[in-house]
């Protein structure tokens, strides 16, 4: 399932632990005001598997991936 939304809908989704795969695209542009994504979700470096690929232009691709154990 794909979620679409802003800020706040994946911070709700993070907190309620439903989020088994994430990616975020970071470009190095200031766009003004905004929400920070990072703001809030506490815990995010336990929880998930963090793989970070840069690309020679300066966006940078995080892929959250989720620990679970095993059933």
């Amino acid at each position: 399932m794909r979620i679409g939304g802003g800020v706040t809908v994946i911070r709700d989704f993070l907190v309620a632990d439903l989020i088994d795969t994430l990616h975020v695209v970071q470009v190095p542009i200031l766009l003004g005001r905004g929400v920070r994504l990072w703001d809030g979700p506490e815990g995010i470096e336990e929880r998930y598997d963090i793989e970070s690929v840069a690309s020679p232009n300066g966006v940078t691709h995080l892929t959250f991936t989720a620990r679970r154990s095993p059933a």
